[in-house]
């Protein structure tokens, strides 16, 4: 028998945000975030990722979409690791994420900061590949890892979006767009 999956999204500053998430132990467990996409709407590309998910909200769900909603507006905002369905990631990748949750709103760290904290020293670029793979982004803000010379690096949602959530947390950018310094983790 296979686990029922659902979804709901929610309109933010952003474009819609879609949630996956399914009843687990009890409780709601959210499996996946997708970000807005220029192309198509959100609630077009969950069933094609997820088939047979099926549109339902959940008093837990409204709540994560009141969270996301304020993430967007570039409120601070805490989410419970508790709500998210890890299995779906790797052990280096839970290690990774687990670094990001503890940046905090108005700064950046680095991929390579990331890895020394995540015990891969040397390896920006696994961290780099760990967070391109975040299926929790706004909730785990990947959009807050930077590349070491400043730049924005990449981001599942595109660097437009990465720089308007650092904006609204209060980061700013020199004259060559970059991240200074004085907002590293």
């Amino acid at each position: 028998m296979t686990e029922s999956v659902y979804y709901t999204s929610t309109a933010t500053k952003l474009g819609s945000v879609g949630i996956v998430w399914r009843f687990k132990d009890g409780g709601t467990s959210i499996v996946r975030i997708f970000l807005p996409a220029e192309d198509e709407r959100t609630d077009d590309i969950i069933p094609r990722s997820f088939p047979g998910a099926v549109r339902r909200s959940h008093r837990t769900t409204k709540e994560v979409c009141r969270s996301i909603q304020g993430v967007a507006a570039g409120r601070d905002v805490t989410f419970s690791e508790k709500l998210l369905d890890m299995l779906a990631c790797g052990k280096f990748q839970r290690r990774v994420l687990s670094q990001v949750v503890g940046i905090p709103k108005g700064k950046v760290s680095t991929y390579g900061r990331l890895a020394e904290r995540s015990r891969a020293s040397k390896g920006a670029r696994a961290v780099g590949n760990a967070l391109a793979m975040n299926p929790y982004p706004l909730i785990i803000p990947c959009h807050r890892v930077i590349r070491s010379d400043g730049s924005l690096g990449g981001f599942g949602g595109g660097l437009k979006m990465k720089k308007d959530l650092l904006l609204m947390e209060g980061i700013t950018f020199d004259s060559k767009g970059k991240v200074p310094a004085k907002f590293l983790f």
